[in-house]
């Protein structure tokens, strides 16, 4: 037993020097024979694996927090794409770089003390810890059994599809939209109709003529992505209200995804579709939710949706069934009851993230165009101009890609390191477009900005 012991010890101890910030010379994690390098201003300190510690009743979101090498999406997966080392600023999958909240950390450290995983038999904690949150937060007052907890939001709008799209039948979208959606539709075997937004005086608009001409007998749902990613839109009550009544008129239920709700930035206000003022608007919707955006727990597998309207509860629930964890349940009913300070100050540190970025594309990348987001932590940054100059519309076919914008995506990690998403996986009016995570400290956000523009700045 002690040599058991000992060797876990040994193992863990390797793993935690292998994640270790490298003074001078970035990160760096070896993973299948690939090696990503972390910005060199991530230099760092073994002591990354405490919990924040509050200066001022302040949080610290400037030090950078070192994930390379912890099976990170973010950061891990795109090395695994460039193995000769090229790669590295992962700024594509949307999920914070900071450290979590700490009263996330204590309430798992806690669990873990009882050692045993059995069936938990309740979620009664997490429910009301749901209920307040969207009280207090968006003034939705939810009757506790309209409330399904999920594991995830993917599974309960893929119920949603079966319960309401038939095979053969379609679901509506305006586009550029979140890629998952895609995902989502193709589990549930159907079919998704673009609705391609206009970008009129530097704000993506829903084009009302074309979405109410998509709107025909086969259409059954329509997705609305509140705020929207990646074009950050915060949707007003009035556009909202339009949508609703429109797919009222059309016999199409909405699918209300408002998993960016809580990110939203100053002098803009987040309308949860539940509380439109029309009632017949929201019995004929449901609305999908988490807090894994929030407090960066998308790993923690928990998510929620409801329904004013009982029988479209009901119809959904029959194609539903959540498996949920033990630890995720502790983890965000934790983030709930004890993490509203952490997030207000994250949030606001986002807020100036993106008013930072704003400033220095139109300083320093002219070429680049730039949309001021409303909501979330992504940013669509149009490239179009650099992928004329390095012929990324003729290039992209003989290099095996699936658009420019993938084309693009290899040229700019090759000439900076920097990953971004592509916009063409967003739907119709993603093309020029690529799309960057902005949660991460404002040092390592100025080293991707620089070396973004000494690439694009030199075609």
């Amino acid at each position: 037993m002690r040599d058991r012991k000992m060797a876990l010890k040994d193992k863990n101890t390797t793993g935690l020097n292998r994640r270790s910030f490298m003074k001078g010379a970035g990160l760096a994690a070896l993973a299948g024979g690939a090696v990503a390098s972390a910005p060199s201003s991530s230099l760092a300190q073994e002591s990354s694996i405490n919990i924040p510690k509050l200066a001022g009743g302040k949080y610290d979101f400037d030090t950078p927090y070192n994930r390379v090498g912890s099976d990170c999406a973010r950061w891990d997966s795109p090395a695994l794409r460039y193995p000769d080392g090229t790669f590295k600023f992962g700024m594509g999958v949307a999920s914070m770089d900071f450290e979590c909240a700490p009263c996330i950390t204590e309430a798992l450290q806690e669990r873990v003390k009882h050692h045993s995983w059995g069936y938990l038999s309740t979620t009664e904690g997490l429910r009301k810890g749901i209920l307040r949150w969207n009280g207090e937060r968006h003034g939705v007052d939810l009757d506790p059994e309209s409330v399904v907890i999920s594991d995830g939001v993917y599974p309960g709008m893929i119920a949603a599809m079966r319960a309401f799209v038939p095979r053969g039948s379609k679901v509506l979208l305006s586009t550029p939209a979140y890629s998952g959606f895609y995902t989502m539709a193709r589990a549930a075997n159907v079919e998704i109709v673009d609705s391609q937004m206009e970008y009129k005086n530097g704000r993506y608009e829903i084009n009302w003529d074309d979405l109410e001409s998509k709107m025909t007998p086969d259409v059954r749902a329509m997705i609305v992505c509140n705020p929207q990613n990646p074009t950050g839109n915060v949707w007003r009550e009035e556009e909202l209200l339009r949508v609703g009544r429109l797919c009222l008129d059309h016999n199409i239920v909405v699918l209300s995804d408002e998993i960016h709700s809580d990110v939203i930035r100053s002098g803009h206000k987040f309308t949860p579709f539940a509380s439109l003022p029309d009632e017949a608007v929201v019995n004929n919707s449901l609305t999908f939710n988490a807090i894994s955006k929030t407090f960066n727990l998308a790993g923690m597998k928990n998510a929620y949706y409801y329904s004013k309207s009982p029988i479209t509860l009901g119809r959904v629930n029959q194609y539903h069934r959540a498996e949920l964890s033990t630890l995720g349940v502790v983890a965000n009913e934790a983030a709930y009851n004890e993490g509203g300070d952490w997030f207000d100050q994250a949030n606001a540190y986002m807020d100036e993230n993106h008013t930072f970025i704003e400033n220095y594309v139109k300083q320093h990348m002219p070429s680049v165009g730039y949309t001021r987001n409303e909501g979330t932590y992504m940013t669509f940054l149009n490239f179009g101009k650099t992928m004329s100059s390095i012929g990324a519309e003729e290039q992209y076919m003989s290099h095996d890609k699936p658009s420019p914008e993938h084309f693009f995506q290899d040229w700019l990690v090759e000439h900076s390191g920097v990953y971004l998403n592509p916009g063409a996986d967003y739907g119709s009016g993603g093309a020029g477009n690529m799309r960057m995570n902005i949660a991460s400290s404002r040092l390592v956000i100025k080293e991707v900005l620089d070396a973004m523009a000494g690439a694009v700045n030199k075609v």
